[in-house]
């Protein structure tokens, strides 16, 4: 089981990124490798070497989510499949995500609820507070962060879409049919994503 972290504050979107990474793994290139030819091309357009690596070690791990399958599904898929994997890393990567994923958002559209309201991730912090201590001990500005960090994954992945200020609605998660016929067969996480319809 993943532990609590709250890393992913720090978390972008990254699809460019990801993509270059996909790319030159897909390519053979070892993890030095990698970075040593973002650097000296500077791949990721960023200003200073030490942004680029610290780019580079996030966008690494959620890469590390993609097998050979899924780096090919999203180096040629649309843009659509793309940004359903960009979630499916972060929700492989961060157990927090994940378990709001499952707990809150397919929770309520299985129960025929299609939106979420922003008191609803109030009250999975708190209940998730109860559960484990790392994240009672968790600061109140680490805690605002790691909110708007998680509304902004589902926003930009499409799954949920602001209706009014405190109110998002819960919109399917569009995906080519191979990448959905590879979910059914061997992705679970992916699986769910897709029931999203």
């Amino acid at each position: 089981m993943m532990k609590y972290s709250a890393g992913f504050t720090g978390e972008g979107w990254f699809q460019n990124e990801i993509y270059i990474v996909l790319s030159l793994k897909v390519e053979g290139l070892s993890r030095n490798d990698m970075l040593d030819k973002i650097l000296e091309q500077n791949l990721f357009q960023l200003r200073s070497e030490a942004s680029i690596k610290e780019r580079f070690q996030k966008v690494y791990r959620r890469s590390e989510t993609f097998n050979s399958e899924l780096a090919t599904f999203f180096i040629n898929g649309s843009r659509l499949d793309q940004k359903a994997l960009l979630l499916y890393s972060y929700l492989k990567c961060f157990r927090l995500p994940y378990e709001f994923f499952n707990e809150v958002i397919l929770y309520n559209y299985r129960n025929n609820k299609p939106f979420i309201q922003n008191i609803e991730i109030e009250f999975f912090i708190e209940r998730k507070e109860g559960e484990s201590e790392k994240v009672a001990g968790w600061r109140p500005e680490t805690k605002k962060r790691l909110r708007s960090s998680i509304w902004m994954f589902f926003r930009e992945s499409g799954l949920l879409e602001e209706e009014k200020t405190d109110l998002y609605r819960i919109t399917p998660i569009h995906m080519s049919s191979k990448l959905k016929d590879y979910a059914k067969e061997y992705d679970q996480l992916l699986q769910l994503l897709s029931e999203l319809r």
